[in-house]
């Protein structure tokens, strides 16, 4: 039995293996890369305008707003609210501008193109943020419900936002940068890790409400994969132009 199962393991790691590097190679065309990309942002896009209609409607989102709001409230704690209070720190504005700054002088002699990405995916995603507070004027959660002074509007979440587009893209180039397989694995959960914690820790301190965080967070998405998106599609475009050149220059050995 174990034999079978160490078998079926072994065989199944393979098959996952083949299939990964297929994909790398086929993505490594920039015709299916462009065609991934785009499709990524046409749904990133449509799933944020879909939240936004359904908070100017009304929706059943709304409601869930409602009753999540008031079930965090009545369950927090003061140990809970200590330490989601210091993780909700890490997307405040002025943070953000500290640990965005480092971060591209850092990158900016070696990785220039890894610099550019997070700096164009943050003030991309910000200035959204505040087009989108600005238009949908959305009131906060109830002050009776939060623990935290709100200074403006709701819809969409900037600490969500930044959570993707500078966090999560941050650790996402650590593990492209890495060589160490544990490493990367540790890059890829602080990746998913960073967002879902200051994402929550919105929700738990009755700043936001769930749609709020969604949209923040798709917001963060749409941009960081447009930021690594185009360079992306324009490296392979220059490599197959490269390579088409190349093989034109080759001389006919054929007789």
């Amino acid at each position: 039995m174990f034999s079978r199962l160490f078998c079926y393991h072994n065989c199944m790691r393979k098959q996952v293996s083949f299939l990964a590097s297929r994909a790398r190679l086929w993505l490594q065309n920039p015709v299916p890369f462009a065609v991934l990309v785009g499709a990524a942002l046409l749904y990133v896009g449509a799933f944020v305008s879909g939240l936004a209609e359904d908070v100017l409607d009304s929706d059943s989102i709304v409601l869930a707003d409602g009753w999540l709001v008031r079930w965090l409230a009545a369950h927090r704690t003061p140990v809970g609210i200590g330490f989601l209070d210091a993780v909700s720190f890490l997307g405040n504005w002025q943070v953000v501008v500290v640990v965005l700054t480092v971060a591209v002088v850092i990158l900016w002699n070696r990785r220039r193109r890894s610099a550019l990405a997070m700096l164009v995916a943050t003030t991309g995603s910000q200035l959204v943020v505040s087009l989108g507070k600005a238009g949908f004027g959305r009131p906060r959660p109830p002050a009776v419900l939060g623990v935290v002074t709100p200074l403006d509007a709701s819809f969409p979440s900037g600490h969500s936002s930044v959570s993707v587009a500078l966090y999560a893209l941050g650790f996402y180039l650590l593990f492209r940068a890495t060589r160490s397989p544990r490493l990367r694995g540790l890059w890829l959960v602080l990746a998913a890790l960073f967002p879902l914690l200051i994402g929550f820790s919105r929700l738990y301190l009755g700043a936001h409400y769930l749609s709020d965080v969604l949209a923040g967070w798709a917001v963060g998405l749409w941009w960081s994969v447009l930021a690594m998106g185009v360079p992306g599609f324009a490296r392979r475009r220059r490599t197959a132009k490269r390579q088409a050149a190349d093989f034109r220059s080759r001389p006919n050995t054929a007789k």
